[in-house]
């Protein structure tokens, strides 16, 4: 015998039946971003523009209040940025050297300068607290091109992201880094750099390419320093020329670091020219504050390769060779022509090409 289900009253079913059914309205959806070119001829018009377009244009000549910082980090995936003119930035009060005055970031991007200068003043923060210049977040094949960088009161390019080309960029300043590195997948090439700091810093980071380049000015093209558990795995530097400069390529690593490790790096067809210092230099005992002189083995470096590096070293200059290593493996150099000659290699084979 079955148990009866409770009964309900047929007065309580009937109005049920007859009430109108209720309608849920869902929440309107977002517009789509629009393809019209939205511009931007003052600072104040940048959040517009970030949020409601895919194709942008920062048209100068204007100049950037003080203490004011432009974020485009929030870019709609596949946005265009153009840039034509000049846009200053005025000198803030406010800024630490944690701060940038611009950043970028967003997926498929395309950033054109071409013919266009961003200007950062920097010749009012030398030797202040001064802020980094064009902080880089881009990623999903994102090309930055064209783009001239006038005086970067300190770090001009500080990349993270990922798969992201930087193409004909120039850069111009003083006692400067032009490029930062710490991400994935980073190319750079056919750019022009006059600083009085490293053209190419890579401080962590796999499958970096640095290609066709012109450095002038500087401390050379260097990987580091590396610190405590950082790692560099997959250079390629090739086709670029140094001159005038105090080093030509560098890799060096903190004395004392431990839990890392640069590996697969390779530099090829490098020219030097009026080197003031070392042509190739290999160090495990960097400190910013002058190396110690006693490498240290906690950041090996292995899977090095030098070919076709050659050029002229100046007048007094320190050694065309200069190797300090602890732990140093897999080095193979080839066609090593730097003159003057005057190697000094330690911790590595003396019959290694531009040691002897």
């Amino acid at each position: 015998m079955h148990a009866l289900s409770t009964l309900v009253p047929l007065g309580t079913l009937l109005l049920a039946l007859l009430a109108p059914a209720t309608t849920t309205t869902a929440a309107p959806l977002a517009a789509p971003a629009s393809s019209t070119q939205c511009t931007i001829t003052s600072a104040s018009q940048v959040a517009n523009c970030v949020a409601t377009s895919t194709n942008i244009l920062i048209k100068g000549p204007f100049t950037v209040p003080a203490d004011t910082k432009i974020d485009m980090s929030g870019l709609k995936a596949g946005t265009t940025v153009t840039v034509t003119g000049t846009v200053t930035w005025a000198k803030g009060t406010k800024y630490t050297k944690s701060d940038f005055l611009f950043t970028l970031g967003g997926s498929g991007i395309t950033f054109d300068g071409t013919g266009a200068t961003f200007h950062g003043n920097g010749q009012l923060y030398w030797d202040t607290n001064e802020p980094k210049f064009f902080k880089v977040l881009t990623t999903g094949k994102s090309t930055i091109k064209g783009i001239t960088m006038k005086n970067s009161p300190i770090h001009c390019f500080s990349i993270g992201g990922s798969d992201t080309t930087f193409d004909h960029v120039t850069k111009l300043g003083h006692n400067t880094d032009a490029f930062d590195v710490s991400a994935t997948g980073i190319t750079i090439q056919n750019s022009n750099v006059h600083n009085q700091d490293d053209c190419l810093a890579i401080n962590s980071g796999s499958t970096i390419k640095f290609l066709s380049n012109n450095c002038a000015g500087g401390h050379g093209i260097s990987i580091g320093s590396i610190d405590s558990g950082k790692t560099v795995d997959g250079v390629t530097v090739s086709g670029c020329t140094i001159s005038n400069s105090e080093n030509g390529v560098r890799i060096k690593t903190i004395s004392g670091a431990t839990g890392g490790s640069v590996k697969n790096v390779a530099y090829t067809d490098i020219t030097l020219s009026n080197i003031s210092k070392y042509g190739i230099v290999i160090e495990q005992d960097y400190l910013n504050g002058g190396p110690t002189g006693t490498p240290t083995a906690g950041i090996p470096i292995s899977g090095v390769t030098l070919t076709n590096v050659h050029g002229t070293m100046a007048s007094g200059a320190t050694h065309s060779t200069y190797i300090l290593c602890a732990a140093c493996s897999g080095f193979s150099f080839s066609q090593i022509n730097i003159t003057p000659k005057n190697p000094s290699c330690t911790g590595v084979s003396t019959s290694l090409a531009g040691c002897s």
